[in-house]
């Protein structure tokens, strides 16, 4: 008889195991909801990931005419080392990429290689030179016919860097090259498929992390004409923003990292700060730096720029959420405002290891959130003064590592 009622206890707690991790589960699944108002209802437009055919002709004018910023952009892209049509892909089976590049067997190759293949189709679309076209396709298919997996704790985000790239580059090449072939989208789509469990793994880290790979969503669900895929990038998106950035109304303290408590969400956002106060337009990244800061919201930036080219605005959702961070660190980092003393300690760094942080006259960190200020000053008129000197003392911007896509050249005086 003893052992018989061990046996039910012991059937009683897996079944008890078994109904928590349903409950957990269905706690991650309620809060990534896909509403039915947020489902999308129309055809995909192509190209529609950053770059619609309507952009591609307007900046194509602008360089033929050597207008500027355009003219001087176009030159950065094609000075770029990932912009030449020798540039010498190196693919990996596996990539072994660890925290700060330790193990670091084929992770910056990877990025740049998905670099490489945008900056080569971006150049093409300018200049019908197929020498362009040809580089990048070769690029793909290097990697389609070579690669298998990441590994390592930094897999997730290095795919969620590389995937973006690539699909902006492929959209462009499917959209625009008439040598592209049905073969080519065939390899593109089996590399996304090996992509997707690494972009899709929502507990990873709740930063810049997870903004990228809500990027290489939205990408890969445009280029595979996956509305499911799409819908989900939209439902992470609109919770991820509330994670990300602060508003008031969210409550005294920011909304919980997915999968964190309230302690342990306010360690990640002080960092090494004994204390902050949460003011609207806050971000996760602040206290930490502003290099990584700019990682998380420039990929934030193109998912919703994504989002907009197939009729989904969440810029307009979130405008106020949007204005209020790029005001708020736009003083900052122009040198205009000093970071008040009860925020981040008053302490706020440009990178990892900087010593003085940022302060006035000269700020620091500067960037050029063209994108974000283009739907929110030009399309819906919100007045923009500290992002649009920030903008106009750093353009061009160019592509660089490892998310930042040149959104002088592309997106400068866009017309709505």
């Amino acid at each position: 008889m003893e052992g018989k009622y061990f046996y039910v206890f012991i059937f009683s707690c897996l079944l008890l195991i078994n109904c928590s991790s349903k409950k957990s589960s269905a706690t991650v699944d309620s809060q990534l909801q896909i509403n039915e108002s947020d489902k999308s209802t129309s055809v995909f437009k192509h190209p529609g990931i950053l770059n619609s055919k309507a952009q591609i002709l307007f900046v194509k004018q602008k360089i033929k005419n050597g207008e500027e910023p355009w003219k001087t952009a176009f030159k950065q892209l094609k000075d770029a080392p990932f912009s030449s049509p020798n540039y010498q892909a190196k693919p990996y089976e596996v990539v072994d990429c660890g925290s700060y590049n330790k193990p670091n067997i084929g992770c910056d190759q990877q990025a740049q290689d998905g670099m490489a293949i945008y900056c080569n189709a971006l150049i093409y679309c300018f200049t019908n030179e197929d020498k362009y076209a040809k580089k990048a396709l070769s690029i793909i298919d290097a990697w389609a016919s070579t690669y298998q997996k990441n590994t390592s704790s930094n897999a997730r985000l290095l795919v969620s860097w590389t995937a973006p790239w690539i699909a902006n580059g492929a959209e462009l090449l499917k959209s625009e090259y008439p040598g592209w072939r049905k073969e080519n989208e065939n390899q593109v789509n089996e590399l996304f498929d090996k992509f997707l469990p690494y972009i899709m793994d929502d507990t990873m880290p709740g930063n810049n992390w997870i903004q990228s790979a809500i990027e290489a969503n939205f990408a890969i669900a445009v280029f595979k004409d996956d509305k499911a895929l799409f819908d989900k990038a939209v439902a992470r998106w609109k919770f991820r923003v509330k994670t990300y950035i602060y508003q008031k109304t969210d409550g005294d303290k920011p909304v919980n990292t997915l999968g964190k408590s309230t302690q342990e969400t306010e360690r990640i956002w002080k960092q090494s700060a004994s204390s902050t106060a949460y003011v609207d337009g806050l971000a996760m990244e602040s206290c930490r730096d502003l290099g990584h800061l700019n990682l998380g919201f420039s990929s934030m930036m193109y998912s919703a720029e994504t989002a907009y080219q197939q009729n989904v605005d969440l810029f307009s959702l979130e405008q106020k959420r949007l204005t209020d961070f790029m005001e708020l660190h736009g003083s900052w980092m122009t040198g205009a405002v000093k970071v008040p003393s009860d925020i981040c300690d008053g302490f706020i760094v440009t990178k990892k290891g900087d010593k003085s942080g940022i302060a006035p006259p000269l700020g620091g960190g500067e960037t050029a959130w063209e994108i974000a200020y283009s739907h929110l000053n030009n399309r819906l008129k919100i007045p923009l003064p500290y992002t649009k000197k920030m903008i106009e003392g750093k353009r061009p911007a160019n592509i660089s590592k490892w998310v930042a896509k040149g959104e002088t050249l592309t997106h400068a005086g866009r017309i709505f």
